[in-house]
């Protein structure tokens, strides 16, 4: 059964216990109305009786006029508290009918002695028995009378002692029932709701911890044993799928460390022949240089160069695949003071060249230190470089604040570059300069950008033929490549 028919059922239940007390209180509220009505109705007629009787004591003790109007007047007052209706019992209505027939029979006998009475002083024995009986039965009919009144009090006060009496059964009975069902809804939602979920969060935490073999196997036909179902599918599903991206980067590790060996290998064997080309060359211009003319001599000359170009280019590519599969070493790094010791190194290079170095104080980062010494070194380098036929040379090393994010950058007043070709950038061996001019492998600035890949920070350029250029770097939180790999989909 779902959740949602379960709490429906229970929220009904609930509702019909409240409606069950609800009904039971206005019930009793009406049973205690009308009985106390009763009450007070028959306390008027009681009092009506005491008052009659106490006339007709009157009457018999006196036989005075007003008296007899007095007995007129309350028999008609109680003539008309009989005819009223009252709700009540049969014994009550035995009762009530009994009263108005010894009412009425206590009236007939008053008449009939106030018709003695008006005949004269009776003459004989007989009469005056007569006359004594009647007033007996008088009195006794209306003493009756009183005792049927005082009963129906009684019986009203005991209606209302029943209805109270009903009224805290009812409402014991509908709490009771309450109780049942609020402890019936809890125990249902503790083991249907509350267990689920935290057998949920209990499986959300072994993934965390990398239990792929975790499953919740709950039964269940509501909505948590659909989405427990789901869980262990998708669970299924990941543990799958990270057995083949674990199979897929076994393969990849094995094809990488055979490319790596293979690349090393290559470029041994290539170094080789290509020192032997350098050499030879060299050999014959030491020794038979005075023997050949110009363009045999400038042949060698491009010879020697074409495999030292080379060398180099074979040196940048391992360099390459070095920063692309180096381990991340987070540390604190000072790019200030790294960037003062490469400028100090490249001045001692050139000390006769006049470039005026403006680096920022206090550009620290996380960050590790080789990799980001390999990236500033290339950038600092293109600077010192590009700068080389500008009078006035200024190179900045520098840091802003954007959009809450520090932004570094390295900027000169170098020859710059055409931004149309800024797609080109950062490829390896691309060139945007003729090496006549400038040169260099085109490895540098594709180093940059894959050790800043690797933190997770973008770098882009801005430039302009003649006036230099100004490359950024975007300093976001640093991923811990460790911690990715030990993961099942790292």
């Amino acid at each position: 059964m779902k959740i949602s028919h379960k709490a429906r059922i229970a929220a009904v239940l609930m509702f019909g216990a409240m409606l069950l007390i609800a009904a039971s209180i206005a019930w009793a509220n009406a049973q205690v109305s009308m009985a106390v009505e009763q009450r007070r109705h028959s306390a008027e007629i009681a009092s009506a009786l005491n008052d009659m009787r106490m006339v007709s004591f009157e009457y018999l003790l006196n036989r005075r006029e007003r008296a007899r109007l007095q007995e007129k007047a309350v028999w008609q007052r109680l003539e008309g508290l009989l005819s009223q209706a009252i709700d009540g019992d049969d014994t009550t209505a035995k009762t009530l009918a009994s009263l108005r027939a010894n009412v009425e029979a206590s009236h007939n006998l008053f008449v009939e002695v106030d018709a003695t009475q008006a005949a004269g002083t009776p003459n004989n024995d007989i009469q005056r028995r007569f006359e004594t009986q009647l007033s007996n039965r008088l009195l006794i009919i209306q003493q009756r009378s009183l005792v049927d009144a005082a009963q129906m009090i009684e019986d009203a006060g005991v209606r209302i002692d029943d209805t109270q009496r009903r009224v805290v059964i009812v409402t014991a009975s509908g709490l009771i029932l309450m109780a049942l069902i609020t402890a019936a809804a809890v125990w249902i939602f503790r083991r249907d709701v509350l267990n689920p979920i935290a057998q949920l969060e209990h499986a959300t935490r072994e993934l965390a911890a990398g239990n792929w073999s975790f499953e919740l196997n709950v039964t269940t036909a509501d909505e948590l044993g659909e989405m427990a179902r789901r869980f262990d599918a998708m669970t299924r599903a990941l543990r799958e799928s990270f057995s083949r991206i674990e199979l897929s980067n076994r393969e990849l590790v094995s094809l990488n460390s055979e490319l790596e060996s293979f690349s090393y290998s290559v470029s041994h064997d290539l170094r080789s022949p290509l020192r032997s080309m350098d050499g030879f060359s060299l050999a014959l211009l030491e020794d038979y240089g005075d023997k050949l003319d110009d363009e045999a001599r400038d042949s060698l000359q491009r010879i020697r160069g074409a495999s030292q170009r080379m060398g180099r280019l074979i040196d940048e590519l391992l360099g390459l695949a070095r920063v692309t599969r180096a381990e991340l070493r987070i540390q604190d790094v000072d790019i200030s003071a790294m960037a003062r010791d490469i400028a100090a190194d490249l001045t001692r290079t050139q000390p006769q060249r006049q470039v005026r170095w403006e680096i920022e104080d206090g550009i620290r980062v996380q960050a590790d230190r080789e990799l980001i010494h390999i990236a500033l070194q290339n950038l600092l380098d293109n600077a010192w470089k590009f700068t080389g036929k500008t009078a006035d040379a200024v190179i900045r090393v520098g840091q802003r604040v954007e959009g809450g994010d520090r932004i570094c950058f390295v900027s000169d007043n170098g020859a710059g570059f055409d931004m149309a070709y800024a797609d080109r950038l950062f490829g390896a061996f691309q060139r945007l300069h003729h090496e006549s001019d400038f040169p260099g492998t085109g490895v540098g600035l594709a180093i940059v950008q894959r050790v800043l890949r690797r933190h997770g920070w973008p770098l882009w350029a801005k430039a302009a033929l003649g006036t230099g250029a100004s490359f950024f770097f975007r300093i976001q939180e640093h991923i811990d490549e460790r911690r990715e790999q030990s993961h099942p989909a790292g």
